[in-house]
C-alpha cells in the first residue's frame, strides 16, 4: 500500500513539470485587441545605415501587456535584429534596423499574438538613393578662363529630413567638354565631385536614383515627413571673354638710338569677371618690360633700338582668370644717321673786347644732347647743358679757336669747332 502511494506521488510531480515545461516554451503573446505601434530615429537611411525601431504595445484598456509579450519584426529591405525581442515593463520592445547596401524603401512591420501594426502602421524607412531629397550642384572656378581650362563640380546631396546622405552614387554629364568621371558615390559629408574641363560654355547635370516620395511613419511625433526630393541638379560653366588689346607704332621714320613712343591700350571684355592682372611689352629686340595692371586708352611706353633691323613689338594682357590676349606691330628701324656739330658764332664789341655769342648746332636734330665740353684754345675748358656759350675776346689778342665735344644721351660724341678773330 505505502509503495502505490509513492508510485501515484511520483506520477503527479512528474505531471506538474511536464506542464510547468510546457508553460514556459509557449510564449507570451499581447492578447486580443491590443494595439502596437512604431517609432523610428529617423525615415531616411544612407547605405548600410542603421537605426533604433521601438515598438510599442498596448492592450485594449491602454494599458501595457504583461513584461516579457513577445513582439516579432519584419522587413521588406535590410533586416531587423534581433527579429523577435520581449517587451519591458512599459509594454516597449526595442530592435536596430540595418538598411542594407540595397537603395529603396524598407516598410517595416511588428506583430503579436492577434496584434499588428498592420499596413497603415508600418514604418516606411527610404534608404540609399530612395533617401534623395536635395541635390545642389556648384563648380569652382566659374567662369573659367579664355581659351578653356578646368573646373570642378561638386554635387552635394542631403536626404528627405536635409541631412548629409553617404554613400549615394552621382551620375554627371556635361553638355561640352571631358569629365574625369561620370560616376561618383558620396563621402561622408553627402559630397561627390568630378573635373570638367571644356573650352566652350557647358551645362553640367547631375542625378541621383529616382525622384523621391512620401515617407510615412512615425519620427519622434505623430506626423510623417513628406519628401520633395530632387534627384537632379545642373550648373552652367561659362568660359570669361578674353581682355581687349591693341598697340600702335610710331610712325615716320625710326631708327636706331632714337627714343620710340609705343601707344597702346587695354580693356576688360564686355561680361567678363575678370580684372587686368598684368600688362607686358615685348620690343622685339630682347628687352622687355612689365607694365603691371594698367587699363584704359591711350597708354604709352618707351623704348631705344641700339641697332637696325625689322622688329615685332608685342603686347600682352593677362586677367586675373589667367585669360592672356596679344597684340602685334611689325616695324623698320632705319640705321642712326651721322652725328655731327656745326658751331657758328655772333660777335658785340664792347670797347677793346669782343663778346662773342657761340652756339653748336647738332644734326640730327632730335638728337638728345647730355653735355657741350666747351675749350678756348685747348684750355680754359666749361661744361654746359645747352648748346650756347658767351666768351669775351681783346681785339688785340689775334686768332682763338673754339672746340665743343657733345656726348648723346646714347654715349656717342661728336666735336666741331670754329676759329674766331677779333
Amino acid at each position: 500500500m505505502l509503495a502505490r502511494s509513492r508510485i501515484t506521488f511520483l506520477l503527479v510531480a512528474l505531471f506538474v513539470a511536464l506542464v510547468a515545461a510546457a508553460c514556459e516554451k509557449v510564449p507570451l503573446l499581447a492578447p486580443s485587441g491590443s494595439t502596437i505601434s512604431l517609432v523610428a530615429t529617423t525615415n531616411a537611411l544612407p547605405s548600410n545605415g542603421s537605426m533604433t525601431i521601438v515598438a510599442q504595445v498596448l492592450e485594449s484598456a491602454g494599458m501595457p501587456p504583461h513584461s516579457g509579450t513577445l513582439v516579432t519584426f519584419t522587413s521588406t529591405l535590410g533586416r531587423v535584429e534581433p527579429g523577435q525581442v520581449e517587451t519591458d515593463a512599459s509594454g516597449r520592445a526595442t530592435v536596430t534596423f540595418l538598411a542594407g547596401s540595397a537603395s529603396g524603401t524598407a516598410t517595416i512591420s511588428a506583430a503579436s499574438g492577434g496584434a499588428s501594426t498592420g499596413a497603415n502602421g508600418a514604418l516606411k524607412i527610404a534608404v540609399g538613393a530612395a533617401a534623395v531629397g536635395r541635390v545642389t550642384l556648384t563648380a569652382t572656378p566659374n567662369p573659367i578662363p579664355a581659351g578653356g581650362g578646368t573646373t570642378t563640380v561638386v554635387a552635394q546631396v542631403l536626404d528627405v529630413n536635409g541631412n548629409a546622405l553617404p554613400g549615394v552614387a552621382v551620375n554627371f554629364a556635361a553638355s561640352s567638354g571631358t569629365l574625369t568621371q561620370s560616376v561618383a558615390t558620396t563621402d561622408t559629408s553627402g559630397t561627390a565631385s568630378s573635373a570638367l574641363t571644356t573650352a566652350s560654355q557647358s551645362t553640367v547635370t547631375a542625378t541621383v536614383g529616382a525622384a523621391g516620395g512620401t515617407s510615412s511613419g512615425s519620427t519622434g511625433s505623430s506626423t510623417p515627413v513628406t519628401s520633395s526630393a530632387q534627384s537632379t541638379a545642373s550648373v552652367t560653366v561659362n568660359v570669361n571673354a578674353q581682355p581687349t588689346a591693341s598697340i600702335t607704332a610710331p610712325s615716320g621714320t625710326l631708327t636706331a638710338g632714337a627714343p620710340l613712343t609705343f601707344l597702346f591700350s587695354v580693356g576688360i571684355a564686355s561680361g567678363s569677371t575678370a580684372q587686368i592682372r598684368n600688362v607686358s611689352m615685348d620690343f622685339g629686340d630682347g628687352s622687355k618690360v612689365d607694365l603691371g595692371a594698367v587699363t584704359g586708352n591711350g597708354l604709352s611706353a618707351a623704348h631705344r633700338y641700339e641697332d637696325e633691323g625689322s622688329y615685332t613689338v608685342r603686347l600682352t594682357v593677362t586677367d586675373s582668370l589667367g585669360g592672356v590676349t596679344q597684340a602685334a606691330s611689325a616695324i623698320l628701324v632705319q640705321p642712326e644717321p651721322p652725328l655731327s656739330v656745326f658751331t657758328t658764332g655772333t660777335s658785340v664789341s664792347v670797347g677793346v673786347n669782343t663778346i662773342y655769342t657761340i652756339t653748336a648746332i647738332i644734326t640730327p636734330s632730335n638728337t638728345t644732347v647730355t653735355s657741350y665740353y666747351w675749350t678756348f684754345d685747348g684750355s680754359s675748358p666749361q661744361v654746359t647743358t645747352n648748346p650756347q656759350v658767351i666768351k669775351s675776346f681783346s681785339t688785340a689778342s689775334g686768332s682763338h679757336i673754339v672746340s665743343v665735344t657733345i656726348t648723346t644721351s646714347t654715349g656717342r660724341t661728336a666735336t666741331g669747332q670754329i676759329v674766331i678773330t677779333p
